[in-house]
């Protein structure tokens, strides 16, 4: 399939996205249950998933997609890609911080993004070489240019070695809190990823992360003018298995912080490590 048109396309997002937010904002969670160790589902990720995947699908059968609930279907390489509630834990406590994020991967890169907040009536967006917004207003990231007065934010995610990624999240943990001027763990890589985009925050740092997770914030960031990266720097694909977003001016601070990184699963492959 030929690159698609994200501009063409976003207005498709956008609708799916007003169901998405209508549902969750008049439907009470009504079950839990545990997926894993550390993650839950609630009945209204499901639902929600169902209802975005039923109209993307039935809208254009050429675009394939991808939820965190129901796994992928159809085209591998240009896919919608869904996590239906980013911070489901967030959510089942009534914590306004959680969110639905929606991209458009085509070749390996998100190219398109829509990310809302719905308990505090915020949506994000972007295109490909066509800026980010904030309901409707272009946003920048921060002019930020010491990490010392820097807020960033750190969320961790269950990886291949959870024992190991504990330690590298609480050796990150450690080195922010000395460095920075603030860090915080809000629950949300997709509302970080937002946060980042409008200024907010000055980074986010996600220890091995699902599409899902990212691919709607790291168009937003990277089009608000943040450095979308994976923990060497090199640019973030979804083979990523870190996502870090930055203001430019903090990139060679952060990524000095994120040698703890080096030499373990989370380093990028293609940085040498085959683990």
């Amino acid at each position: 399939m030929p690159t698609p048109d994200p501009g063409a396309l976003l207005p498709v997002a956008h609708d799916v996205i007003d169901r998405a937010v209508a549902y969750i904002l008049t439907n009470p969670v009504t079950a839990v249950r545990q997926k894993d160790a550390h993650e839950i589902v609630t009945d209204a990720d499901i639902a929600i998933e169902r209802l975005v995947r039923a109209a993307l699908t039935e809208d254009d059968t050429r675009i394939g997609f991808l939820g965190e609930e129901t796994g992928a279907v159809g085209n591998p390489d240009t896919y919608w890609v869904l996590d239906p509630i980013d911070g489901t834990t967030n959510f089942s406590h009534g914590l306004p911080l959680s969110s639905i994020s929606l991209g458009l991967v085509h070749d390996g890169t998100p190219i398109l993004g829509v990310i809302a907040v719905p308990f505090l009536a915020r949506r994000y967006w972007a295109t490909r070489a066509g800026g980010a917004y904030r309901d409707g207003t272009r946003i920048h990231v921060s002019k930020t240019a010491d990490l010392s007065k820097a807020l960033v934010a750190l969320t961790d995610y269950g990886g291949p070695q959870p024992g190991l990624e504990g330690l590298l999240c609480r050796e990150l943990d450690r080195e922010l809190t000395t460095r920075a001027q603030g860090l915080r763990r809000l629950g949300s890589t997709a509302v970080e990823l937002a946060l980042v985009a409008e200024g907010s925050l000055d980074a986010s740092i996600s220890i091995w992360n699902g599409t899902w997770d990212t691919a709607a914030g790291a168009v937003i960031a990277r089009e608000a003018g943040a450095v979308v990266m994976d923990a060497d720097g090199s640019p973030h694909s979804t083979r990523s298995r870190c996502a870090v977003a930055v203001t430019p001016a903090l990139r060679d601070a952060l990524l000095s912080v994120l040698e703890i990184v080096r030499g373990t699963c989370y380093w990028p492959v293609e940085a040498g490590n085959t683990a």
